[in-house]
């Protein structure tokens, strides 16, 4: 015989099952706040991670020479002027570490140095230039030949793009010296891609 439902123990039951339908609508609103939270977190943490690769492959690049550090004196640039082409000053020390890269070498970095020479250059010049520095590169490798360049003064025309180095080139094959003369190069410079790359380059005796 069941026992009888008196008013009281009716409303402690109608309370009690309250109190769990309260509890299961609570988990479910947690469970469904959580994964919304979740869901907006990975939309920001994805927008965030679009942001920072758009900005690092735009990231403007600033081409600074590897001899800058112990150059006489400070370089000074003002912003804007030589019609926005830099100063005389950086443009010598561009110049300097240009020359640099394709005229010190030995036969074991003779190729690279010429690559990277060629990775300073404008598209054209690029165009131009590339197979026949590369097969005299690969000549000087074969024939273990060592060359150095020895810089004795620059003067540079920020308006024209232009550095006049003279210097003495001199060159060994093997243990033997070879040449040694005295050239003025003049190499010439285009604003390309936010920075100066090479656009010519030429030799006087």
């Amino acid at each position: 015989m069941p026992f009888p439902v008196t008013r009281r123990r009716f409303w402690e039951y109608c309370w009690m099952s309250k109190n769990y339908l309260d509890v299961v609508a609570n988990a479910f609103q947690e469970v469904r706040a959580w994964k919304y939270a979740c869901l907006i977190l990975g939309i920001v943490c994805f927008g965030l991670c679009y942001f920072l690769v758009s900005a690092a492959k735009n990231a403007p690049m600033v081409l600074i020479p590897y001899d800058f550090a112990v150059a006489d004196g400070p370089q000074k640039i003002k912003p804007g002027g030589n019609d926005g082409m830099g100063s005389p000053d950086y443009l010598s020390q561009i110049a300097l570490g240009d020359l640099a890269t394709v005229l010190n070498w030995t036969p074991l970095s003779v190729e690279v140095q010429h690559q990277r020479f060629l990775n300073r250059m404008t598209p054209n010049l690029y165009a131009e230039q590339n197979v026949t520095l590369l097969a005299q590169a690969a000549d000087f490798r074969n024939n273990s030949t060592t060359e150095s360049f020895y810089p004795s003064g620059s003067k540079a025309d920020a308006k024209g793009m232009q550095t006049v180095v003279d210097g003495t080139l001199v060159r060994w094959t093997g243990e033997k010296e070879t040449l040694r003369l005295k050239v003025s190069y003049t190499i010439t410079y285009a604003q390309y891609k936010g920075y100066l790359h090479v656009s010519g380059l030429q030799i006087k005796n």
